[in-house]
């Protein structure tokens, strides 16, 4: 009883030292991406130039800017995103090693695996949004405004919709992740989810209607397709947590087997 102010403020030594060398990190890496503007904006704005200019061929292809603090607005917000998402792996370190004390040894390798592997669902979901449904969907944007006015994309609106769909596809990508610590929880049964198959395939329609900004079929199944895919791996990885435990507990047999 004694101890315990003494472990609590151990506790929050460890935790303040992780949160700041977690800042540090993304303090670091969102300096780097504002002195590297440039190259960052041009690479952001890819898709709309060459959409632009497959739209209109003759003239100049460029985003404009109606307000004389939106480049820095921007850049500024683009900068953070990339330094946030540069800085995460570190991030990620930092709370493994602050959680890892209390874990037990199974419950260790599961988070050793899973954040990696979130890690790498995260960025294919971004990647995914940046070179397969957003190019489709400015296309179709700029070609539909095209038949009623002259299109000029807004430098802020085209960042703010580019990074919404990354940041959401990221998510989305997350499905078989979150689908794995529910089955882990108890909460989802593989049995009962792959009677759902029906509803998953109407609810990958509707969040695809959600997220795209467009309503043409062809984006909106580039985006419902890969949760219908998720959605099967998700449920194999819970066919798997369910049956963890008990090639655990057979393991724990065996070795107390052997003991006696």
């Amino acid at each position: 009883m004694n101890d315990r102010p003494a472990q609590l403020m151990s506790h929050f030594a460890e935790l303040k030292k992780r949160l700041y060398v977690a800042a540090a990190a993304i303090l670091i890496s969102t300096i780097l991406a504002f002195a590297f503007y440039k190259p960052i904006q041009d690479f952001v704005q890819q898709p709309a130039i060459v959409a632009l200019e497959s739209v209109r061929p003759d003239d100049p292809a460029r985003l404009v800017q109606l307000d004389i603090t939106e480049g820095w607005t921007v850049t500024a917000k683009v900068s953070v995103l990339v330094g946030f998402a540069a800085a995460f792996p570190i991030v990620l370190y930092q709370v493994i090693a602050f959680v890892r004390p209390g874990l037990k040894g199974n419950e260790r390798r599961t988070l050793y695996l899973l954040i990696p592997g979130g890690t790498i669902l995260f960025v294919a979901g971004a990647a995914f949004a940046y070179y397969v449904a957003i190019p489709p969907a400015i296309h179709f944007l700029l070609q539909f405004g095209g038949e009623i006015a002259l299109v000029t994309p807004r430098l802020s609106s085209y960042v703010s919709l580019v990074s919404t769909l990354m940041i959401w596809m990221g998510l989305i990508f997350e499905i078989p992740i979150a689908m794995y610590l529910l089955a882990k929880l108890g909460i989802l049964r593989p049995q009962a989810l792959s009677k759902q198959r029906r509803w998953v395939i109407l609810f990958a329609f509707v969040i695809a209607a959600i997220v795209t900004p467009t309503v043409d079929p062809v984006t909106q199944a580039l985006v419902a397709g890969p949760i219908i895919v998720l959605f099967e791996l998700g449920l194999l990885l819970t066919k798997f947590a369910v049956r963890a435990p008990k090639s655990e507990n057979a393991a724990d047999r065996e070795v107390a087997d052997a003991g006696g």
